[in-house]
């Protein structure tokens, strides 16, 4: 039997079953000009099959209209870059093959079955899975054994783990990748520790990566309504980037491989760590800024909005160098919460370069506070020309 070995703060929690959507591999197909043979549809799919490390035990093969159906039972995906070894086991997937015209490609639609199991070496990593409406599409070259795009969707996505009574949920998960985008959103979200305790939640999330008029990579990431059981939480954030050192012709490639890789199989952790370190390395080859063009936070009565750059550096503490502008509304809520240099609370005494950042404030337009933040490469963090961090001597 092959098999695999075994999801951005919530990501690491509610994305643990994407791999259950990567079976469901959009791209709209095109004129059916031949009806493809069952036994090629076969071959295709085995191919497919073998190639991801999948086990499945056929059941039927049907045709209409010119389309292939084959029904499978017993599908087992080992799932990897978790602590222990974990496997996606389902029954009843359906995956249906279709010519397209072109002799390299045909465009195949999976609908997945709308119970699962995540199977584990300890009970509690083991997860009873509940889906509604997942499928998707793939338009496969099956001549280079490559995708050339798709698309997957699921209604809703529930993880329950019987014994510690752990729980997720998800709905509206959509995952696209395109000749020109690549997306990854979801909507209400919810997960919990033991016994169902809240542990966060958010409204809605999407990371949106396409090429600019210049062939630049840009990333559009933003969430709405998050919860956490903290006192200081970004209920909203807005993050508009680009650099022209990490041409899109260069980032596709890497994202192709990245969501391939969450979709059949790898966390979705351990993806997002695989495709922000090969970025990170073309933008620190290239030696041009990563800028952000805009920051917005907010929550807790905190706004706070921004733009600046970083540069991607071997050398540097925290792999960036940068600066960023921002202009903070409610400055006397947080000094609240964490005091000041000369009078800290118990939480500012927890982290005092955020209470010394904070007081070195400056008045800035329209009765907000204004911060130039310089991180160095030797990580110090200079805030207004305080410095509020000192890694170099251990301040």
């Amino acid at each position: 039997m092959s098999r695999f070995a075994q999801p951005f703060w919530p990501v690491s929690r509610l994305l643990p079953m994407a791999a259950l959507c990567g079976l469901s591999l959009v791209i709209f197909p095109g004129d059916r000009a031949h009806a493809l043979e069952p036994a090629k549809a076969r071959q295709i799919v085995d191919a497919i099959l073998m190639q991801h490390g999948i086990d499945a035990t056929e059941r039927d093969i049907q045709t209409e209209n010119g389309a292939v159906t084959l029904h499978y039972d017993d599908v087992r995906l080992d799932l990897t870059g978790y602590r222990t070894a974990r496997e996606l086991v389902m029954s009843d997937v359906a995956v249906t093959l279709r010519d397209t015209g072109n002799p390299d490609i045909v465009d195949i639609d999976v609908t997945l079955p709308e119970t699962a199991q995540m199977l584990a070496e300890k009970t509690t990593d083991a997860r009873e899975i509940t889906l509604r409406d997942a499928r998707g599409t793939l338009a496969w070259n099956h001549v280079t054994a490559t995708p050339k795009s798709f698309n997957a969707a699921a209604a809703m996505l529930v993880g329950d783990e019987p014994v510690s009574r752990k729980h997720w949920l998800m709905n509206n998960l959509k995952v696209l990748l395109d000749e020109t985008r690549a997306t990854i959103s979801w909507g209400a979200s919810e997960w919990t520790g033991a016994n169902r305790e809240k542990m966060g939640a958010v409204q809605s999330a999407s990371f949106d990566l396409y090429p600019g008029p210049d062939g630049e990579t840009r990333l559009d990431y933003a969430h709405d309504g998050l919860w956490l059981p903290n006192l200081i939480q970004p209920r909203t954030v807005r993050l508009q980037t680009h650099s022209a050192g990490v041409p899109w012709t260069e980032a596709r490639p890497i994202l192709q491989q990245g969501i391939n890789d969450m979709m059949t199989g790898k966390s979705p952790r351990q993806t997002r760590r695989d495709i922000g370190n090969a970025l990170w390395r073309k933008a620190a080859a290239s030696g041009q800024p990563i800028l952000i063009d805009e920051i917005y936070v907010e929550g807790r009565g905190l706004e706070a909005r921004g733009d600046g750059q970083l540069l991607a550096r071997d050398n540097a503490r925290y792999g960036f160098q940068g600066d960023l502008d921002v202009n903070l509304v409610g400055r006397d809520r947080l000094e609240f919460l964490i005091g000041t240099p000369a009078s800290p609370t118990l939480l500012g005494a927890l982290v005092p370069f955020a209470v010394e950042g904070l007081a070195a404030g400056l008045p800035g337009p329209q009765e907000t506070t204004a911060y130039n933040i310089e991180l160095l490469p030797d990580g110090r963090l200079i805030i207004n020309g305080v410095t509020v961090m000192d890694r170099a001597t251990g301040g």
